[in-house]
């Protein structure tokens, strides 16, 4: 007797598992979907050229893009003061235009981080993490794409930037923009013995192995993150549809119940 009634509280207990795992994947598919498709996205993003893809008025209905977080705002990347006493402060959150105490942002620019700003014979150029902007007549222009650490003018008034991907690239007018290769090919000739180990921490190693550097490389990592993308997708499509045949299954079996329950009634004798 005490066996059987534990037996049955066993599978009491089983079943509410099985039914609070059931609604909760139900209830989170939605999230866990974004996260498997969105990491596939940035493992080919490069490829796909998604920084270049503008999409800031179809997110603006999005909480975390309607407007730039005050300490945003006040986290200062870069400055720029001119002689004609106009200062450009560039922060986390965007491009600023100083005159008689008040900021003005660049509209053009919006909330990109600017991380470095110098003046040129041919305007300002601003390195923003979205690519390089150079002011001209007309406004503020972005006229290479990419992921823009730092901008110096050179002695002979042209402009060198460096870029996450593309590395060095210089100007002379802020339109046409060549690769710079001498310092990335000297670079790549320094003898391994010559250069400076690169430190891991456990912050780093938890991120690698995330991401399969760790077992794959970095050339290689994209394989990692579209398997198991790919597999927490086909799971969760699939884990829907099973759900949902089982629902449908329990319906039709409710039903079954329901008619054969009214058929085994007696018939009430009609009235009259």
């Amino acid at each position: 007797m005490v066996i059987q009634q534990s037996r049955r509280t066993s599978m009491r207990l089983n079943l509410k598992a099985r039914d609070w795992h059931v609604w909760v994947s139900v209830i989170l598919i939605v999230p866990i979907l974004l996260v498997a498709l969105t990491a596939v996205f940035l493992a080919h993003e490069h490829e796909l050229g998604l920084k270049n893809v503008d999409i800031t008025r179809a997110v603006a209905w999005l909480p975390g893009y309607r407007e730039a977080p005050a300490d945003e705002r006040r986290t200062v990347r870069t400055s720029l003061a001119l002689a004609d006493g106009t200062q450009w402060i560039g922060t986390k959150a965007g491009l600023y235009q100083m005159r008689q105490g008040r900021a003005d942002a660049v509209r053009e620019i919006g909330h990109t981080e600017i991380r470095d700003i110098v003046a040129a014979p041919f305007g300002l150029v601003a390195a923003a993490k979205n690519g390089v902007w150079v002011q001209g007549r007309n406004g503020w222009t972005k006229t290479v794409a990419g992921d823009a650490w730092s901008a110096n003018r050179q002695p002979d008034g042209s402009v060198v930037v460096a870029l996450k991907d593309e590395g060095l690239m210089t100007s002379r007018d802020g339109v046409n923009w060549q690769a710079a290769p001498a310092a990335q090919q000297a670079l790549a000739v320094v003898p391994a013995d010559k250069t400076m180990a690169k430190r891991v921490s456990f912050a780093n190693l938890v991120m690698d192995v995330h991401t399969g550097k760790a077992f794959l490389g970095k050339q290689a990592e994209w394989i990692w993150i579209d398997l198991v993308g790919g597999v927490m997708v086909f799971l969760g499509i699939t884990g829907m549809l099973l759900w949902w045949r089982s629902q449908r299954r329990h319906t039709a079996l409710l039903e079954e119940e329901n008619r054969a329950l009214r058929a085994s009634l007696p018939k009430q004798p009609e009235a009259g």
